[in-house]
């Protein structure tokens, strides 16, 4: 969820970022036409230069160049009305515009229009300039107001602006509130997927169609985990069954062989066939018990049976079936256990710990042929205990110590067979983890950890 109320404060500030800017952008633009229509405005005043440039010699009117060029820059036609309403004097004047005034007249189209042309007008000596821009050029309008409201129109501005943000504001925090309520299912539904749990999310609204897809893809997922747990189930029934069915004419082989192995009236040749084959009998029954323990391990089958043991006196025991069974010459087997090792109690399955000690000692004789060096040891560090199996052998392959954290069991099965994939799988249950090492002289050291 936090993750969520975090994309939705996110939108929040976005959104409000948005506003708030849109609300600059418009006041910036809004500054910016005011300064650039009114920029020309004041050299409307210069109208008064022109009026002085317009001057009398001995009934002549006539208008100095500075003037003309002023006048023809703004406006495109001008005339003078004398005292008596009469125009004494124009310059590029329309034919639609009358040529006598009344004092009506002036006054009407003195502050606004003369026929559709804006006009400005200025007091000359002799009478009243009018200056004429082009049709429809300038808007003009009357507006008049009082002091008082002129006074709180600062106020009235600060106000407008402010009420622009808190909306923008509100605006944001009502969008994030929708976004939210429209999110929060989905989000739910997403974090549902993983716990393999059925979704039934509203199919209506904007999110609609997200929740449909969410929800599909949950029933497919559902389906295609009671498919896999219904094969994983019929995978461990039936090497389970195929176990048990070897187990019983394999029995009977290696009974048989056991006795034409003793039995002195054969020829000594026929004696070692038959020792042969009981000893290939005992490899095949090692590797079904193997099979059906793995696949057990694999799909949590196995039932666990927790008890309290010391590491010490179990690696003790490991090493004591070994030697009472008989460890050839070229082998030896030593323990490293201090007094330190006899004080921590290890909770787990001391047959299958066990067993994952008899595999990593077995790997070590069976890949050294020429004898080795074993030994077993427990040491303890800070939030973990370790039991290691070393030898002074050949090593693991590389491809194995490299692959040790992530560990291919297809990679396991074609160098070392079902039995250090039964320890990986062994320490997996227990919460655990088993690092493969090569030792910088000689030899390699499995190394089981247990997180205390």
């Amino acid at each position: 969820m936090k993750s969520l109320r975090k994309i939705i404060t996110r939108s929040i500030l976005l959104t409000a970022t948005i506003a708030l800017l849109l609300v600059a952008i418009n006041m910036a633009f809004a500054t910016n036409w005011m300064f650039k229509y009114s920029g020309n405005q004041p050299l409307k005043y210069a109208i008064a230069d022109i009026s002085d440039g317009l001057t009398n010699t001995e009934g002549t009117y006539a208008l100095n160049p500075s003037a003309t060029a002023m006048m023809e820059k703004q406006y495109v036609w001008a005339m003078l009305i004398g005292r008596d309403g009469q125009v004494i004097w124009n310059k590029n004047l329309p034919g639609d515009i009358p040529r006598h005034y009344t004092l009506t007249d002036v006054a009407s189209f003195s502050r606004w229009y003369l026929n559709d042309y804006p006009v400005s007008v200025w007091e000359h000596p002799d009478g009243l300039l009018v200056l004429g821009d082009p049709k429809s050029s300038i808007w003009k309008y009357n507006i008049t107001s009082t002091e008082d409201t002129i006074s709180h129109i600062p106020g009235f501005l600060a106000g407008f602006l402010i009420l622009n943000v808190v909306a923008a504001l509100m605006l944001a925090l009502f969008l994030g509130l929708w976004l939210y309520h429209k999110l929060k299912p989905l989000y739910n539904g997403i974090t549902a997927l993983p716990k393999k749990e059925p979704l039934a999310l509203p199919t209506s609204g904007v999110t609609g169609e997200v929740a449909r897809i969410l929800n599909e893809t949950s029933v497919i997922l559902l389906q295609q985990e009671q498919q896999l747990a219904h094969r994983d189930q019929a995978r461990t029934e039936w090497i389970a069954g195929v176990s048990h069915d070897i187990r019983t004419p394999l029995s009977m082989v290696m009974g048989y062989a056991s006795e034409l192995e003793n039995n002195l009236c054969l020829p000594a040749a026929e004696q070692n066939q038959a020792r042969i084959i009981r000893q290939q009998s005992q490899r095949i029954k090692a590797l079904v018990s193997d099979l059906n323990l793995a696949s057990k391990l694999e799909y949590h089958a196995q039932p666990m049976e927790l008890a309290r043991v010391s590491p010490a006196a179990l690696i003790r025991g490991v090493a004591v079936d070994f030697i009472n069974e008989g460890l050839t010459t070229p082998y030896s087997l030593a323990i490293d256990a201090t007094e330190e090792a006899n004080g921590p109690i290890l909770l787990c399955d001391q047959a299958l710990i066990r067993r994952a000690l008899t595999n990593l000692i077995d790997n070590s004789i069976r890949h050294n042929p020429r004898g080795c060096d074993i030994k077993l040891s427990v040491t303890r560090s800070t939030g973990s205990l370790v039991i290691k199996v070393s030898d002074d052998g050949k090593g693991y392959p590389p491809e194995l110590i490299k692959n040790s954290g992530g560990l291919d069991e297809s990679l396991l099965l074609g160098n070392h067979g079902l039995g250090l994939i039964i320890v990986r799988r062994i320490m997996k249950i227990h919460g655990g983890s088993v690092v493969f090492e090569n030792l910088p002289d000689r030899g390699c050291t499995a190394s089981l950890v247990f997180i205390s």
